[in-house]
């Protein structure tokens, strides 16, 4: 990932070497630089990138020349400098506008070899084909969203202190207001920093000074730390800096504090290493993380070949040995992933040391509840953080230790609902919503991934309760999603159908989403579309709407969507927060069911099917008077019907990584999350209309609260502003804008309405001229 803002910009100029639908990969990418703003950061690439070309005085050894030599290395005919042949030459043109080159005819000769590459190349440029200044490209939400202010004395100093922007960590620039100060102090002396420097590029920090500020700062380092990049090896600063003795402890820190800032210093301290009987830190040096990782590596290929208990034991134990590493500097660079995937795996190691047991099904779950989720969750969260090229071993890790624990959990859940069966209907408290409070329907979402969803919402700052109730069984949709609705009293099982849904009381309509939410708004629940804004409508108001993928993905994805499971959990949190802001005073997440997920496959059992009515994955229907040696469980709807249900975690058939219809705690415990916000109610707004009266955006809003205010944003509601200053909406929710010139006259824009964090309540697309 980039790292520093001189690699973000690299990243974002290779991206166009694409080949675009039907059109071969461009030969080239031109990159027009009308001002010559980025002539700074283009000399300290030209060390760096192999592929980049700049038009000038000729220079072999820079890649500078004129014209028709670059346009001959571009079309192959010259083979020095030799290019990259896996990516597109980048041709930067100093002084040259996008205009120069479309000017046909009339443009000036010493650029017309060039032109013809516009046709076979590609241009870097702006979405409205505009040129990338530096300033643009810092604070466009196309590139690196950067607040920056806009007085001439901020772009002044930006441009005077690019080469070191263009060397900080984007993350260190990122949530904060720039202003001139910041980029002046970029320029004061900093030893250590151009040290770094020229230990992960020597001549690449030369070429950024004179020979005055080269020797100036060869002075600094023999007077600070007794060494002199003059006269001695860059690896014999490398040898200091992995020791860290005295003031390179210094050094060291600084290092740790922005590891990729300083080029490739990773690699200086893999080749100068102290050997012999010297004594150091382990964690400074990253080949002997590298040999650790290798270590992680072959240990877990040996786990298949322990039993259950010893694999757990070997697990916590290289845990024990390997997790101070994820607190070390390589961890942050992402060479440490087996040590990060270890943390997980020990979780199932730890949780499923022991099977789940208990004579009831309320029994079993204060267990699952204390211990046995955190199994299920390390699981998908060892597959998610799985390197791509260990993702093979992991899964057989993760099945390795989950699949007898599963196996025996279950069958010990079966015999507790064989005891005491699941409640029926009518057993459990009806799901309702609070008043001005909204159900949040979301479609398998398993106990571990309501754990896991309430600790996102709590660093939200959202209050939540977890609570846990039993899905109806057998646990599919078509017949747990009718018992968490408001109107689950109106619903009535008759006969057990081949597709496992109830019926309505009034009409005898089988119980589905649609007919579950007609129902529900005749009681007077307000339905919600999936991912809009919508306020109470009334007071009191009871609100309803069904978000997530979860299940979805399962079906589809089977082992592969653990990976996808941490963005569904941040798209719920996101959807709650939404509802919130919205007005909503507290939103009550519900499921259907949970599901068994298993690298390699679930157990396979045979039931055939000329026995069954109906046979799914873990559930079935049986034949009339067919009597097959299967398990039978009563129907939540109607406990005289009964259904088969797979022994342990097996499937009927088939053997799915993703399954669920069964009983086990997995997909019989679910979680019931009550969220609401802290502190002061939040305030709301809604955009009832935008007029334009020219360059002037007239709106009218509905609000809740105090000092809201309102502003143009150029395409995304996090853009930057296109109007000459932001306006609080009035009294009665209305307001006008005007935009800063006619530069976006044309554009599609974005107006936001936020509250006094500056966070946004809510927005609407438009452009000028479009009334809505």
């Amino acid at each position: 990932m980039p790292n520093t803002v001189q690699d973000s910009l690299l990243e974002n100029i290779r991206s166009r070497d694409i080949a675009r639908e039907g059109q071969a990969r461009p030969c080239a990418i031109i990159w027009t630089d009308p001002r010559g703003e980025w002539l700074p950061v283009v000399t300290a690439m030209q060390t760096q990138v192999e592929e980049l070309l700049v038009l000038g005085e000729f220079d072999l050894d820079r890649r500078t020349g004129p014209a028709i030599w670059i346009r001959c290395l571009v079309d192959r005919i010259l083979k020095d400098p030799a290019l990259p042949t896996d990516r597109a030459p980048i041709v930067y043109l100093p002084k040259v506008s996008r205009q120069d080159l479309r000017a046909g005819e009339d443009c000036r000769p010493e650029l017309q070899p060039l032109v013809e590459l516009m046709f076979r190349g590609t241009l870097w440029l702006q979405h409205n084909g505009n040129d990338w200044g530096v300033t643009t490209f810092l604070t466009s939400n196309k590139a690196l969203n950067l607040a920056i202010a806009k007085d001439n004395a901020t772009t002044d100093a930006l441009l005077r202190a690019l080469t070191e922007v263009a060397l900080t960590p984007v993350a260190q620039l990122r949530d904060r207001h720039l202003e001139a100060d910041d980029f002046d102090k970029m320029l004061t002396t900093d030893v250590i920093r151009d040290l770094l420097r020229w230990m992960g590029d020597s001549e690449g920090a030369k070429a950024r000074v004179d020979q005055n500020g080269w020797g100036a700062i060869c002075n600094q380092c023999r007077e600070q730390l007794n060494f002199d990049p003059e006269t001695e090896d860059v690896t014999t600063a490398g040898e200091f800096l992995g020791v860290g003795a005295g003031k390179w402890a210094e050094v060291w820190s600084r290092f740790e504090e922005s590891p990729g800032a300083f080029g490739d210093i990773v690699g200086l301290l893999r080749r100068c290493r102290p050997s012999g009987s010297l004594q150091f830190d382990r964690h400074r040096w990253p080949d002997l993380n590298d040999e650790d990782e290798v270590t992680v590596q072959e240990k877990l290929a040996e786990i298949q070949t322990l039993g259950h208990t010893d694999a757990c034991s070997a697990i916590s134990e290289l845990e024990a040995q390997h997790s101070k590493r994820r607190s070390w500097v390589w961890a942050g660079l992402g060479l440490s992933p087996m040590a990060a995937v270890l943390e997980s795996l020990s979780r199932i190691a730890k949780a499923a040391g022991k099977a789940i047991g208990g004579t009831t099904p309320d029994e079993a779950a204060v267990v699952y509840m204390e211990r046995g989720w955190m199994a299920d969750a390390g699981a998908w969260e060892a597959l998610s953080a799985a390197p791509s090229a260990d993702e093979d071993l992991i899964r057989e890790v993760v099945a390795h230790l989950l699949r007898p624990w599963l196996m025996d959990s279950a069958t010990a859940f079966q015999k507790a609902v064989g005891n005491k069966p699941l409640p029926c209907a009518g057993d459990q408290a009806l799901v309702k919503a609070g008043e001005d409070g909204c159900l949040l329907f979301a479609d398998g979402l398993r106990f571990d991934l309501g754990r896991r969803l309430s600790e996102r919402l709590e660093g939200l700052g959202c209050r939540v309760t977890l609570n846990h109730r039993w899905a109806a069984a057998p646990t599919v949709t078509a017949t747990s999603k009718p018992a968490v609705t408001p109107v689950a009293g109106d619903i009535v099982g008759d006969v057990l159908g081949e597709n496992f849904y109830p019926n309505m009381k009034s009409s005898g309509k089988e119980a589905g989403a649609m007919i579950l939410r007609e129902t529900m708004e005749g009681e007077g629940y307000q339905i919600l579309g999936n991912g809009t804004l919508a306020f109470p409508a009334s007071h009191p108001a009871y609100g309803w709407t069904e978000t997530g993928e979860i299940d979805e993905l399962g079906h589809k994805l089977k082992i592969k969507m653990a990976r996808q499971i941490p963005d569904e959990l941040d798209r719920l949190a996101e959807r709650v927060l939404t509802l919130l802001n919205a007005g909503w005073k507290s939103v009550r997440i519900v499921t259907d069911h949970g599901w068994l997920l298993l690298p390699g496959g679930l157990p396979k059992v045979d039931l055939p099917k000329h026995l069954t009515a109906s046979r799914w994955a873990r559930c079935a229907v049986i034949s009339g008077a067919a009597t097959p040696d299967v398990m039978r469980s009563p129907w939540h709807w109607n406990p005289a019907e009964s259904f088969a249900t797979a022994p342990g975690i097996a499937c009927f058939n088939k053997s799915d990584e993703y399954a669920h219809g069964g009983l086990s705690l997995q997909e019989c415990l679910i979680p019931d999350l009550l969220v609401e916000r802290t502190g002061d109610p939040a305030v709301a707004a809604s955009i009832q209309s935008i007029t334009w009266r020219g360059m002037r955006c007239l709106i009218e809003a509905t609000v809740s609260g105090e000092n809201i205010t309102a502003d143009l944003r150029f395409e995304r509601p996090n853009g930057k502003s296109v109007i000459k200053v932001e306006k609080q909406l009035d009294e009665d929710g209305s307001t006008s804008l005007v935009m800063d010139g006619d530069e976006h006259e044309s554009d599609q824009l974005v107006l936001v309405l936020l509250d006094p964090d500056r966070c946004i309540l809510t927005k609407k697309p438009t452009r000028v001229g479009e009334d809505s």
